[in-house]
């Protein structure tokens, strides 16, 4: 569920090598596959039906390397948690493979130039993703991505409960000629910053919003069934997830924007059009060598108007009442049985010690007959 600090320290380290192992799967398909995207060079065709078959071609070949990957790790991953006791020799020969075996393998992109800079430099990344898992971040990562495979999955009410007013919202700036003249000037580095921008508003609403919902669920009724209050690290960790959270719905809400304003400007937009606001021809987008029919400009607008309606929905999420109940109550449900969950592991904890007392043991109790991996 996210939340490796609600684990006891003494198990947070248990089998590194069978949980990194999804990891180490998912570095060599990416490798593999990004090699062979970055060697594809695409010509241009003039028929209008080949052009467009081979704009699918290369939008396929770059959306392969992004997606394939995370299907294989979390595959993987699933394999390995049917089967936990093949864990450790399936980590440590994944291991070994991307240290000692693959860095020979001829036409795999290497950070340097000798085998021996690539040895050096998988080894140290394979020490990163242990020290990171014993920390609880791989957790975090690999429940991040099951959480937007999830949502990928519930892409219909975000479609069509979400989409709608969002659009109405920008709708309206997408056809001023201002914001295009705005943004079709700024750089590639502008716009990022221009991003990163509304990221950190979104966190700032979004950061003490959901303290103040979980101080709220934490001092509701407790029961036998509540658990121990939860220590300072703990509610920290079940902060980060439900942040995260609502982080994979807005960036799923941005993708969906950003596409369908780019298919609406490539259909209402003629290169006439854009020329006479642009103040000469636009420059079009090119992937793998092929020119798409997507101007730069198009696409620099419609992700700074992704960003504007990200934010409004980040701020839908907690006071209309709508988005609450569709998007935003399932998260505190998750809350809810992650603190249910958490008071029968701890009183496992407690049987197991001979102690059934609610604090014994410090904040994290002692003991434990339940295995970390099923918290």
């Amino acid at each position: 569920m996210g939340l490796p600090y609600f684990v006891r320290p003494r198990h947070q380290a248990s089998n590194l090598p069978g949980r990194v192992a999804p990891f180490i799967v998912f570095l060599i398909t990416l490798s593999f596959l990004t090699d062979l995207v970055v060697n594809v060079d695409i010509p241009d065709a003039t028929p209008v039906l080949l052009d467009s078959l081979l704009v699918a071609v290369a939008v396929a070949l770059v959306l392969v390397p992004l997606v394939a990957p995370v299907f294989v790790g979390i595959l993987s991953a699933r394999i390995l948690r049917r089967r936990p006791r093949s864990g450790m020799a399936v980590g440590i020969g994944a291991m070994l493979v991307y240290v000692l075996v693959f860095p020979f393998v001829p036409g795999v992109v290497h950070l340097g130039e000798t085998v021996g800079a690539s040895i050096l430099f998988n080894g140290l990344i394979v020490l990163a993703a242990c020290a990171l898992t014993a920390l609880g971040i791989g957790s975090l990562v690999s429940w991040a991505a099951r959480t937007a495979l999830s949502e990928l999955a519930a892409l219909g009410a975000l479609a069509t409960r979400a989409l709608p007013l969002l659009l109405l919202l920008v709708l309206f700036a997408f056809f001023a000629r201002p914001l295009w003249e705005v943004t079709s000037a700024m750089s590639a580095l502008r716009l990022l910053l221009v991003v990163l921008f509304f990221i950190a508003l979104g966190l700032l609403f979004a950061i003490p919003v959901t303290r103040r919902e979980l101080t709220g669920l934490e001092k509701g009724p407790r029961g036998p069934s509540s658990g121990p209050a939860l220590s300072g690290i703990e509610r920290f960790n079940l902060s980060v997830v439900m942040v995260l959270a609502q982080g994979v719905q807005i960036g799923i809400v941005a993708l969906l924007v950003t596409v369908f304003l780019i298919v609406l400007g490539v259909l209402a937009f003629s290169p006439h059009v854009l020329t006479v606001w642009l103040g000469g021809p636009p420059e079009t987008v090119r992937l793998l060598g092929l020119e798409m029919p997507i101007s730069v400009a198009l696409l620099k607008t419609a992700i700074f108007l992704s960003c504007v309606s990200s934010l409004n929905f980040l701020v839908s999420l907690t006071t209309g009442s709508a988005y609450r109940t569709a998007f935003y109550e399932p998260m505190l449900e998750d809350a809810r049985t992650a603190l249910l969950k958490r008071a029968a592991y701890r009183a496992a904890g407690d049987e197991a010690s001979g102690d059934r007392g609610p604090g014994t043991g410090g904040t994290y109790g002692t003991g434990g007959s339940q295995p970390p991996e099923r918290t």
